[in-house]
């Protein structure tokens, strides 16, 4: 097994961290949390050196970190944006570099159905993203890499009619990730609507900026939202650049 950095070297400079488990950080109080240190950002030991090197390393991680590069620099400018900018960019080959590490993020391999789903297509380059896949994203502006596996939320905030999703959320800046079975949440805008392209197709993707949502959206527990989770919140990490010492 070899180390995967999530989200991948290239796209974010990857720096001292602490780390705390989601699960710690949605139910501790401030004393009872527990802090790891990671001198090198958020990785996971879980993947072979050809899916860690070759899948991801040479063939999808190009298209995510570039379009985390250029969209990092759009946002740090300092002309006036227009309220959706539209990035040039490759996004099926994007959408498998998040997929790819969003699977690699967990210590404990179970057979739930997204990735059993994502496995199937994973390894041919031309296959179709499964309609059963929807990637939603949405600007980030923070310094926080968040990386949270397997949770169910209710399918719209603040609606408690038992209708649901099963979720797992990948977000560093500038651009945040959602994965999940619903094909809508929140009006976010969907990165597989590319679905049909190439992974080597380029198109225009569009960057909504009118909306900046908190830090710890969506998966915050408050009057609008709960969270249910299993064994895979023990592998879901919220980490923060660590804090140098006086």
């Amino acid at each position: 097994m070899t180390w995967d950095h999530v989200p991948p070297q290239g796209g974010i400079k990857l720096t001292p961290v602490e780390q705390e488990l989601v699960f710690d950080r949605l139910t501790a109080g401030a004393k009872d949390r527990f802090y790891s240190i990671s001198q090198n950002g958020v990785k996971f030991r879980t993947i072979c050196g050809k899916c860690n090197n070759t899948w991801l390393g040479k063939k999808y991680d190009p298209a995510l970190n570039e379009f985390t590069l250029t969209t990092g620099k759009l946002l740090q400018t300092t002309i006036h944006l227009p309220l959706v900018i539209n990035v040039r960019a490759r996004p099926t080959a994007i959408a498998r570099a998040v997929l790819g590490h969003i699977l690699a993020a967990k210590i404990h391999i179970d057979d739930v159905v997204p990735d059993r789903e994502i496995r199937e297509f994973f390894f041919d380059e031309d296959a179709p993203i499964p309609d059963s896949i929807h990637l939603f994203y949405w600007i980030y502006p923070y310094t926080s890499v968040v990386v949270i596996r397997d949770i169910a939320m209710p399918a719209a905030r603040g609606r408690f009619d038992g209708s649901a999703g099963v979720f797992s959320i990948l977000k560093y800046f500038p651009v945040a990730y959602l994965v999940t079975d619903l094909q809508s949440y929140e009006g976010l805008t969907e990165l597989t609507s590319f679905r049909h392209l190439k992974s080597n197709e380029f198109a225009n993707i569009p960057i909504p900026l009118q909306k900046i949502h908190d830090l710890a959206w969506p998966e915050m527990v408050d009057d609008n939202n709960i969270v249910a989770g299993g064994i895979s919140l023990q592998s879901s990490i919220y980490a923060t650049p660590r804090r140098k010492k006086k």
